[in-house]
């Protein structure tokens, strides 16, 4: 084989079938193949079933790595190859200096060359420390080997702590799991909970409608039979009423009849049976008494679920959406308030040109909320805002744009659209309010964030797949949100 082709055939076989480079520290394993040794203690750090060899995938129950001395020899004349360099020529092959034909027997600290003994003598090299090269061997080579072992010391250490922060990564994966695992039983015990007892209060109701049923029976039949014997008096009374003259005033004593008139007709006291509803009503309203309490815990857990599950968003004010007389920092850090001169509307915050802001971020899909710290006096509202299909941008508030918040004018809460304003009559006055978005649902919720407690949610609205943006209005002197 030629030069050329040995430098084309030697790399690629004296390369590691793993990291496809020259063998670092190369060894052998069980099949014969070679490996660099990092290279092959990465692949067998985590074994599942024996240890296999990567490229003939031929298994052996125990690890066994032998060094190759002979391939690192080889591997030395590959890297030369590769780099053009021809084997037993250069400087560091020569046996003697190319200049005076003597033995290199000293080295130069200060150049970092091999010298022969005339170099020694000569003036370039009279002065500087010049040291037998087995010495300076033994002295780099010290070196060397102290490096080494602190590279190793260091890749030891990095090694140690890989693995323990691998350890770590499975703990917390295990600790997740068993997370997941307990809010997964948890919930189904709560709708198991809930079904059996679901099905309890139905059973309940079942009884009661059987028992409406079974007195509703007893008193139809109760009160047919009472008809059909006035229909038989009256039918009776009917049939005397038609007899002829004689025979209707025909008075048969012997029989024990009275004579014929009012005296002789007998009176019919008519008695209605008691009515067994008003019974079945307090049934009835008993058990709604009873289930009160059940749908206000239901309803308390609807809440706090609507308050936990929105992510929580942070809100900068966008200054270029700001109204000229609300103060509002550049970089949207800090404000809206009221600029001078700003006074209340007449009537309350509305659509127009009130003193309002958007925030820069705008939601678009999935659960956000963000808390806004709000004055217990003054007047401020705060929700969100959507842009109209076909506006032209305009000071949020305006006809444009479409408005769900809640706000303070007065002393009086309010629920606020753009076309309509609920008053609200919350226990106290918040001093935080959580902002609650669901996207896909369409539903704007505020809360008493200290208190975790519904204030307010609008119905279920669509918005037709346009950015929704946080939206803030103060106004009068002292307001700030």
């Amino acid at each position: 084989m030629d030069a050329p082709s040995a430098r084309d055939a030697l790399p690629g076989e004296a390369s590691c079938p793993i990291c496809l480079e020259y063998f670092r520290d190369p060894v052998s394993i069980h099949c014969g193949h070679h490996f660099c040794r990092s290279c092959i203690e990465r692949c067998w750090e985590w074994p599942t079933a024996g240890f296999a060899c990567p490229r003939c995938r031929d298994t052996a129950p125990e690890r066994s790595l032998r060094p190759s001395r002979e391939l690192a020899r080889v591997l030395e004349i590959a890297r030369r190859l590769s780099r053009g360099e021809a084997l037993g020529t250069g400087e560091e092959e020569e046996e003697g200096c190319q200049r005076h034909r003597e033995p290199l027997e000293v080295f130069c600290k200060e150049d970092g060359a091999l010298l022969c003994a005339i170099c020694r003598e000569s003036r370039a090299h009279r002065s500087h420390t010049v040291l037998p090269v087995p010495e300076v061997v033994r002295e780099y080579q010290g070196q060397i080997q102290a490096l080494l072992q602190t590279l190793k010391d260091d890749r030891d250490k990095i090694q140690e702590f890989r693995e323990a922060e691998m350890r770590r990564n499975w703990e917390y994966l295990e600790k997740t799991e068993v997370e997941r695992q307990r809010i997964l039983s948890q919930f189904q015990g709560l709708c198991l909970s809930l079904e059996e007892h679901s099905r309890h209060l139905l059973a309940r109701l079942g009884e009661l409608e059987r028992d409406i049923g079974k007195v509703q029976e007893e008193n139809v039949t109760s009160l047919t039979k009472a008809i059909s014997r006035l229909d038989a008096r009256i039918q009776e009374l009917e049939e005397k009423c038609r007899q002829p003259a004689r025979t209707f005033l025909q008075v048969t004593r012997d029989n024990g009849m009275e004579p014929p008139g009012p005296a002789g007709l007998g009176k019919e006291n008519l008695q209605l049976p008691p009515s067994p509803l008003p019974e079945l009503e307090k049934k009835i309203h008993h058990f709604r008494e009873e289930n009160i309490l059940l749908e206000e815990t239901l309803r308390s857990f609807q809440d706090i679920l609507m308050f936990e599950l929105p992510e929580k968003m942070t809100v900068t004010l966008d200054p270029s959406t700001a109204h000229p007389q609300l103060l509002v920092a550049p970089d949207g850090s800090s404000g809206p308030g009221p600029g001078p001169g700003t006074d209340p509307p007449a009537d309350g915050p509305g659509p127009g040109t009130d003193p309002s802001v958007l925030g820069r971020e705008g939601v678009t899909n999935g659960r956000r909320c963000w808390d806004v710290q709000v004055a217990p006096a003054g007047s401020w509202a705060l929700g969100v805002a959507r842009e109209t299909p076909g506006s032209g941008g305009e000071t949020p508030g305006s006809a444009e744009w479409e408005l769900w918040s809640m706000g303070l004018c007065q002393g009086q809460f309010w629920a606020l659209t753009s076309l309509e304003r609920i008053p609200l009559f919350p226990i106290r006055a918040p001093s935080r309010v959580r902002v609650a978005v669901d996207y896909e649902r369409g539903q704007v919720a505020f809360f008493d964030a200290d208190k975790r407690s519904l204030i307010f949610a609008f119905p279920a609205a669509s918005f037709k797949g346009q950015s929704v943006h946080p939206w803030f209005l103060v106004w009068g002197e002292g307001s700030r949100i």
